[in-house]
């Protein structure tokens, strides 16, 4: 049995993820008896963390649903039926992309097949986008072959990944229900779709599942009632803080490097000139005390590439601060 402190990596392409900054992330971790990840999407946070007692996540996503429930509960019927996904890679995809009967299930029934066919869809889609959305079905489309090889090594990695949930529990609800009745030993991470994300038009949503202005304004809401301690990743905007500036609230402000880069006309690329990478910056918000030794590691560069660029001190905050938050002003977009 793999030990509960293994750090692991999250098996999925998300927009989004955090696999390159879990190990940061973790710095910022309270004690804790119960964890729950009201956002799962790849999970990434969850899968490098120590098991704590008793362990929760959470995805609205139907197929991350059941990836994530074959995952646990039927592994090698999962590991079976992806070793059978042979031949041409381009037919598989479009066959899975038309099997609109999986992506509107809502229960449990054909959960190994439709784990099967997020797995396949995330792994060979464009940047790991996997829309159910049938006003999207543009934006799924087959890019990436290469997303498909070395199966035996992935599938030995989702093993280890499927010892790791044994206990967990995996559920797909609204974020709201998993707040409920959280005591003052559960640590709950919230990795929200960007605040940026409600102002973009439906073909360049990231995710599945619209989050609106108003969904944002009920997620502060919920995580600012509970007693339970939180810590929340989001993009540093006027919005965020506005949302949560309460004294409660601990901002932290970090920029890293994104995994996607700018393109480069091909001319360019010919003339030497390489994509850099996007640099962008993030908010940390906590409903307690930043652990000193997280403040103290970053503040001596014990990350060189993710640097802190400051803490916030609230205490001096005006009122004008809620002229901030424009997101109340802003159509509800679907």
């Amino acid at each position: 049995m793999l030990s509960s402190d293994v750090h692991l990596k999250s098996p999925l392409r998300y927009p989004g993820g955090k696999c390159r900054v879990a190990k940061l992330l973790g710095k910022f971790a309270p004690p804790h008896g119960e964890y729950r990840e009201i956002f799962a999407g790849g999970a990434a946070f969850f899968f490098w963390k120590p098991l704590a007692r008793q362990s929760w996540i959470n995805d609205l996503h139907p197929g991350l649903y059941a990836f994530y429930r074959a995952l646990r509960d039927h592994f090698e019927p999962f590991a079976e039926r992806c070793r059978a996904q042979k031949g041409d890679l381009r037919r598989l995809f479009n066959r899975w992309a038309e099997r609109r009967d999986l992506m509107e299930s809502r229960d449990d029934r054909d959960i190994v097949e439709r784990a099967v066919q997020y797995y396949f869809l995330n792994r060979t889609v464009w940047s790991g986008r996997v829309v159910f959305d049938p006003r999207r079905r543009s934006r799924l489309y087959f890019s990436n072959p290469g997303g498909w090889r070395y199966l035996d090594k992935k599938l030995a990695h989702l093993q280890k990944l499927s010892h790791k949930l044994q206990g967990v529990k995996i559920t797909c609800l609204d974020f709201a229900e998993c707040v409920l009745d959280a005591g003052d030993d559960t640590f709950i991470y919230a990795d929200p779709p960007y605040i940026r994300e409600s102002d973009c038009s439906l073909s360049d949503k990231l995710y599945d599942k619209a989050f609106t202005a108003n969904c944002h304004r009920r997620l502060a809401d919920a995580l600012s009632a509970t007693k339970a301690k939180v810590m929340i990743s989001y993009d540093d905007c006027d919005d965020a803080h506005a949302l949560y500036r309460d004294a409660k609230w601990r901002p932290v402000q970090l920029e890293w490097k994104y995994c996607g880069r700018y393109a480069v006309t091909n001319e360019a690329k010919a003339a030497g000139q390489k994509e850099k990478k996007v640099a962008g910056k993030e908010l940390v918000l906590l409903n307690y005390d930043p652990p000193a030794e997280a403040l103290a590691a970053l503040k001596q560069n014990a990350e060189p590439a993710l640097p802190l660029l400051a803490t916030l001190d609230r205490s001096n905050q005006s009122d004008q601060s809620d002229q901030l938050f424009s997101l109340t002003d802003r159509p509800e977009s679907i």
